[in-house]
């Protein structure tokens, strides 16, 4: 069974039924308002892909390289656009929003693209893409990071899910923050609520990877199981 769902777990994962891979995040939503105590905000860096663009950034590569070595490494989809499009992150934030009871559809999310309508697939091959097209993108990409680093803070490529709606984007952050810490292909995730107002509940592990999703797909089986068994 294990051996199964390594070997469809890298579909499963851009799937509209997995948040943050193996990661306990929907439980962990799901039991905070079991209890009674409303989440008010939940912020996350949901890619493992984005994540690791977004900390190599840190240390001053070009966009671009760091784009193609997290292709070489594995960690995009063939062609990178359908991750820095940020409709994975978008997808995943549904979710979350639609736990915390928001009636939304994809249309009511603001998604930011890290590349232009005119670097699109409609327009350019992932092949000029890769090779002409992203680097295109390392001037406004190093501008916004070293803006963000003048004012003490890293981006992140984040989802906010508030009592207002849901955004999907590039956002400064706290160096110090559990978000702002991220490093690699991680997903961390930040959740606020009465009893986690001033400290949020925060949920990181790894983002990526068909171990990890195998591992949290089938820990949703059994779960399925359990619930299963237990009606009369």
């Amino acid at each position: 069974m294990f051996q199964l769902l390594q070997r469809t777990s890298t579909n499963l994962c851009n799937s509209y039924f997995q948040v943050g891979a193996g990661l306990p995040v929907i439980a962990s939503v799901t039991r905070i308002i079991a209890s009674g105590d409303p989440v008010s905000r939940i912020v996350g860096s949901l890619s493992g892909t984005l994540g690791y663009v977004m900390s190599e950034l840190e240390d001053g590569n070009f966009f671009s390289e760091v784009v193609k070595t997290a292709k070489a490494l594995g960690y995009t989809e063939p062609d990178p656009r359908d991750d820095l499009s940020g409709m994975d992150v978008a997808r995943k934030a549904l979710i979350l929003a639609r736990l915390l009871g928001q009636q939304i559809s994809m249309e009511n999310i603001n998604v930011e693209s890290l590349y232009p309508s005119e670097l699109g697939p409609e327009v350019m091959s992932t092949t000029d893409f890769l090779e002409s097209g992203l680097a295109k993108l390392d001037e406004t990409i190093e501008e916004k990071v070293k803006a963000a680093s003048l004012r003490g803070n890293v981006l992140r490529y984040v989802c906010v899910i508030g009592n207002t709606g849901c955004q999907v984007g590039l956002q400064e952050v706290p160096k110090d923050s559990a978000l702002g810490r991220l490093r690699g292909s991680d997903n961390v995730v930040e959740i606020y609520s009465r009893c986690y107002e001033s400290s949020p509940l925060v949920i990181q592990g790894a983002g990526a990877g068909n171990d990890t999703t195998a591992a949290g797909v089938l820990a949703d089986i059994i779960d399925l199981q359990d619930l299963f068994q237990a009606r009369p």
